[in-house]
């Protein structure tokens, strides 16, 4: 039996609620593993073993005193950066390099490079600098893994031409069972308008404002439409950009800021629109998209540049994906406001969400620590 140290992140956003749900489908499973937690922070520590009863707590003083081999699984990325997950990368490091006790799996959500250089372009300067030990050292932590997971095949190829890695492993991000129950429905109001919904983080890589500028164009033709978005706007500069350009384009009543909104209500909205619609510049897979799949009542429109896309491919699918333009995007309203999709779409919809579960997805990363033990 192999002991994996699992760090466990307690933050919000998507690559922490992927972590923390690959975690308990795990422990759900009959593990050929000891599976023991390093969380995010050391205050977390007593309320987790309350949470998780039979499962250990290790600390970095642990983990220096260790004699046996063991994996280390990042499910979110070390960042170059002073803290407890940095500092567990070190120690694992030390005990690989010195000792041969310990390999390492990290699960990458995005391009460290990638994501640098649309916040430069974007003059987001302060994180610019934050992130800059990342840029130059991600290099050395790729080289330093036994294996990389990836979520999509587009990211697959972007880090091997990158970075020039082989040890890639694709495993897509998955839903939890509650994402397959009824969800109540709201009364948006207004008849003969079609509702369209986006949520995600309001962020320059999810192309919302190509998406307000498409949504306008849409406008002019006189048809009745509403956008809705919702999602985290902590990026002020960004948001208030957005907010402008409603009022720019005389559009300001017919886009609804919804900002962070609870799950519950989530999906309530998803379930009560007439489409969703997701136009990232850059998505390495989108959770956001396969929740709108597996719930929206109406075509899911998104950007072909999402990796989820990858997988509608492969399975055989043909769903709204769209190029990340203005025009782009402009034509996939035009779908709707035409009425020219299959009406049929939502099901099929559906039955593709329905391939990723997170018990499904477990036995792929349980697979993966018997490869990587016995490498």
């Amino acid at each position: 039996m192999v002991d994996v140290v699992y760090y466990y992140p307690i933050k919000n956003g998507a690559p922490s609620e992927v972590g923390r749900s690959l975690f308990l489908s795990l422990l759900n499973k009959k593990l050929p593993i000891k599976i023991s937690l390093f969380p995010q922070y050391k205050k977390e520590n007593d309320y987790l073993k309350r949470k998780y009863t039979n499962v250990d707590m290790i600390s970095l003083s642990n983990l220096l005193r260790f004699d046996k081999n063991y994996i280390v699984h990042f499910s979110v990325e070390p960042i170059v950066f002073p803290n407890r997950k940095f500092l567990l990368y070190l120690v694992s490091i030390f005990n690989k390099k010195i000792f041969g006790i310990s390999k390492l799996i990290i699960n990458y959500h995005g391009d460290p490079r990638t994501e640098f250089k649309i916040k430069l372009n974007n003059k987001n300067y302060l994180t610019c600098l934050l992130q800059l030990p990342d840029y130059f050292l991600t290099s050395f932590i790729l080289e330093s893994a036994d294996a990389i997971v990836v979520n999509s095949y587009s990211m697959q190829k972007l880090f091997h031409l990158k970075y020039n890695v082989s040890n890639l492993y694709v495993i897509p991000n998955a839903l939890d069972d509650s994402w397959r129950n009824e969800n109540k429905v709201l009364d948006l109001n207004e008849e003969n308008t079609i509702n369209l919904f986006f949520h995600g983080r309001f962020a320059p890589e999810k192309g919302i404002d190509l998406l307000i500028k498409a949504f306008s164009y849409n406008l002019r033709k006189e048809v009745k439409l509403k956008l809705y978005l919702a999602g985290s706007q902590r990026d002020k500069k960004y948001t208030t950009y957005l907010k402008n350009l409603c009022i720019e384009l005389g559009i300001e009543e017919n886009v609804i800021f919804l900002g962070s909104i609870p799950i519950s209500l989530l999906k309530s909205y998803l379930n009560s629109v007439d489409a969703a619609i997701y136009p990232s510049i850059y998505e390495p897979f989108s959770l956001a998209i396969l929740e709108a799949f597996s719930t929206v009542n109406g075509p899911v429109l998104y950007s072909n540049k999402s990796g989820i896309h990858d997988f509608v491919l492969k399975k055989g699918y043909n769903f709204y994906a769209f190029e990340p333009s203005i025009e782009g995007i402009s034509n996939s309203i035009k779908i709707l406001t035409e009425q020219k999709y299959d009406k049929t779409i939502s099901s099929k919809q559906r039955e593709f969400a329905a391939m990723y579960s997170w018990d499904k997805i477990a036995d792929k990363y349980i697979e993966l620590y018997e490869e990587v033990k016995d490498s």
